[in-house]
């Protein structure tokens, strides 16, 4: 697990600027979007992050707060040209926030849980694309964003809703905030090595 976030962290870009093929063909447009939420350590924790946390407060609970994911998502791409936010912190800040509260497997109720995953969408896009001025980023690559964000998310909340119905022994839900936890722990070695570097 240790070589691993080394791996990581060899690779680790800051959440700046993107080269979204502006200029390019529809689908190259896209896969940029995509491109843009796999290539970023912090949004992929966040999203991984958030995937856990909604599958361990409710097996089946990823269509009940879903609407407010795909919400958050899209207001973050709407504000994130207002440059009103420091796209490093806040990128790794939300990644932080979301592994500790999936470690800690919060059970809040069904209006605070859309709320949070309204933050979840919202914060990382917004960091993603904090760098973009207005018209800089085409339509297809905001797509691709919202396309791999809901596909990380998705992904991560299905494979623990799978693993916590197939394999019924309390060490499951306890696995999964284990590796909650190592994602927190990834983020901040990677958050710290990028403020000792000056990001």
């Amino acid at each position: 697990m240790i070589r691993a976030a080394i791996l990581l962290l060899a690779f680790t870009r800051q959440a700046t600027a993107h080269d979204f093929g502006l200029g390019g063909d529809a689908y190259a447009e896209f896969l940029s979007g995509c491109a843009a939420v796999l290539t970023e350590l912090p949004v992929m924790i966040a999203m991984i992050a958030t995937g856990i946390l909604v599958s361990l407060w409710d097996r089946e609970g990823l269509p009940k707060v879903w609407l407010a994911f795909v919400a958050g998502v899209v207001g973050g791409m709407l504000v994130a040209t207002a440059a009103l936010i420091e796209p490093v912190t806040v990128a790794y800040g939300s990644a932080i926030a979301l592994g500790l509260l999936a470690a800690a497997a919060v059970t809040p109720d069904l209006k605070l849980m859309r709320l949070v995953l309204f933050f979840a969408g919202f914060l990382p896009v917004a960091a993603l694309l904090s760098d973009h001025e207005f018209g800089t980023v085409p339509l297809a690559a905001y797509a691709g964003i919202l396309f791999m964000t809901n596909i990380v998310l998705s992904a991560s909340a299905g494979l623990v809703s799978i693993a916590l119905k197939n394999i019924p022994f309390s060490w499951v839900s306890i696995a999964f905030r284990a590796l909650a936890s190592w994602l927190v722990a990834i983020a901040l070695i990677s958050f710290s090595f990028l403020l000792r570097t000056g990001f």
